[in-house]
C-alpha cells in the first residue's frame, strides 16, 4: 500500500511539473500572440485570429489525442505533444522575424495541437485513484500552473526585444527552449498498457444522461469560455485602448494566472469538505465580482482586480467540473469520454476566443464584459437544478 501511494504521489508530482512547463509556454503565448498579431495582421480585427484558431486547434486535437492514448498509452502521446510545441514556437518566432502573418497563424495552430494534448495531464494524474481522491489529484496538477504565473510574464517581458527588429520573437524562442524540460519530465512517467476489455463500455448517450456529467461539462466548458473570452481581449484593451503599456499588461496577466492556479493547493480539499456544487457556486460569485470590477473603470487596478477574480472563478469551476468528468468513466471508457468532454470544453473556448477580438472592436470593453452574464447565468441554473444526490449517480 505504501509503495502504491508513493507511485501515485510521484505520478501526480510529475504531471504537475509537466503542467507547469506547458502552461508557462502558453502564458508567454497568450501575452504576446495578440500583440504580435496586431503588428503582422493586414487588418486590426485579425489581431486575435492566431490565438482564436489556436483554441480551435486545441478543440480538434483533444478527441484524437485521447483516443490515441487509449491505444498506445499516455507517455508517447505526451512526448509528441512537447515536440510539436517546440516546433510551433520556433515557427512563430520565424514568422515574426520574416513578417509573415500566415506563417504565424500556422505556428499558433500547431501550438494549439500541443496544448490539446497537454489538457490530459490532469486526467493522467487521476488514473487509478479512488473517486474521493480524484478531485485532489486534478487540483494538484493545476498547481503547476503557478510556474506559468511566475516565469511566463518574465519571459514575455524580458525577451520581448531579444531579437533586434523583431519584437516578440525572442519570447517565443525562449518559450520553445524552456519546453525542452518537458521531455525530461515526461520521459520517466509510468505509462501502463491501456486496459483491454471485451466490451467498449457505455455509449456516450448514457453519459450525457447523467446529471453529474452534464454539470461537469457545463461548468468546465462555459467557465473556461468566459475566462478565455475576457483574457483574450484584455491585452488589446490594456495596451491598445487604455495605453497602459506592455509591462502593465504582463503584470495583470501574471496575477491572473497566479489566481487561476494558486487555489489548486486547496480546491480539492474544499470539494471534499463542502461538495462540488458549493465550490461551483463560489466560482460563480467570483465571476460576478469580476464583471463588476471590469465595469468599474479603465485604470490598472480595475483590470488587475477583474482578472484576479476571473482566475479564482475559473479554478473553482474548472477543477470541480473536471473532477466530475474524471470520476465517471471506467478505464476502458476514458479515452472516449474524456476526449468527447474536452472536445466540447474547447469548442466553447474556441468560440469565445474567436469572437473576443471582433466583439471588442464592435461593442467595446463594457459590452464585451456584460455579455459574460449569459454563460454565468446558465452555469448557475444547471448547478441549482442538479441535486447533490444526483451527482452520486
Amino acid at each position: 500500500m505504501i509503495r502504491s501511494f508513493l507511485s501515485v504521489s510521484t505520478s501526480v508530482w510529475r504531471m504537475s511539473m509537466a503542467q507547469g512547463v506547458s502552461m508557462t509556454v502558453m502564458n508567454v503565448n497568450i501575452i504576446n500572440t495578440g500583440l504580435a498579431g496586431a503588428i503582422l495582421a493586414p487588418e486590426l480585427w485579425m489581431a486575435t485570429l492566431p490565438l482564436s484558431l489556436q483554441f480551435v486547434a486545441v478543440m480538434l486535437a483533444t478527441l484524437p489525442a485521447s483516443l490515441l492514448m487509449a491505444r498506445v498509452g499516455r507517455r508517447l502521446v505526451f512526448l509528441c505533444g512537447v515536440a510539436i510545441s517546440i516546433t510551433a514556437t520556433m515557427i512563430q518566432a520565424l514568422a515574426i522575424i520574416t513578417g509573415q502573418f500566415g506563417l504565424f497563424v500556422m505556428g499558433s495552430v500547431l501550438l494549439g495541437v500541443a496544448h490539446g494534448v497537454a489538457q490530459f495531464y490532469r486526467y493522467a494524474a487521476a488514473d487509478g485513484l479512488p473517486d474521493q481522491e480524484k478531485p485532489k489529484a486534478v487540483s494538484f496538477v493545476l498547481v503547476g500552473g503557478l510556474a506559468a504565473a511566475l516565469i511566463g510574464p518574465e519571459i514575455a517581458y524580458r525577451f520581448v526585444d531579444a531579437v533586434e527588429g523583431a519584437r516578440y520573437a525572442g519570447a517565443f524562442i525562449a518559450a520553445g527552449v524552456l519546453h525542452l524540460l518537458g521531455f525530461v519530465i515526461l520521459a520517466g512517467m509510468d505509462s501502463p498498457k491501456p486496459p483491454q476489455s471485451a466490451h467498449a463500455g457505455r455509449d456516450m448517450s448514457v453519459f450525457f444522461a447523467l446529471p453529474g456529467f452534464r454539470l461537469g461539462l457545463v461548468a468546465a466548458a462555459l467557465g473556461y469560455a468566459v475566462m478565455s473570452f475576457l483574457m483574450t481581449a484584455t491585452p488589446l484593451q490594456i495596451v491598445n485602448v487604455s495605453q497602459l503599456g506592455v509591462a502593465e499588461n504582463a503584470r495583470v496577466i501574471q496575477w491572473h494566472v497566479i489566481a487561476m492556479f494558486a487555489p489548486s493547493f486547496f480546491t480539492g480539499h474544499l470539494i471534499a469538505r463542502f461538495g462540488i456544487r458549493q465550490v461551483m457556486m463560489a466560482g460563480l460569485v467570483m465571476y460576478g465580482l469580476c464583471i463588476f470590477a471590469a465595469l468599474s473603470g479603465t485604470a490598472f487596478w480595475d483590470y488587475f482586480a477583474a482578472l484576479l477574480l476571473l482566475g479564482l472563478g475559473w479554478n473553482f469551476l474548472y477543477v470541480s467540473g473536471s473532477a466530475l468528468i474524471a470520476r465517471l468513466a471506467e478505464p476502458e471508457e476514458r479515452g472516449r469520454v474524456q476526449g468527447v468532454a474536452d472536445l466540447f470544453i474547447f469548442a466553447a473556448v474556441a468560440f469565445a476566443s474567436l469572437s473576443a477580438g471582433a466583439l471588442h472592436s464592435i461593442i467595446g470593453w463594457s459590452g464585451l464584459v456584460l455579455s459574460c452574464l449569459v454563460p454565468v447565468a446558465v452555469i448557475g441554473f444547471v448547478v441549482l437544478m442538479t441535486s447533490q444526490t444526483a451527482l452520486r449517480a
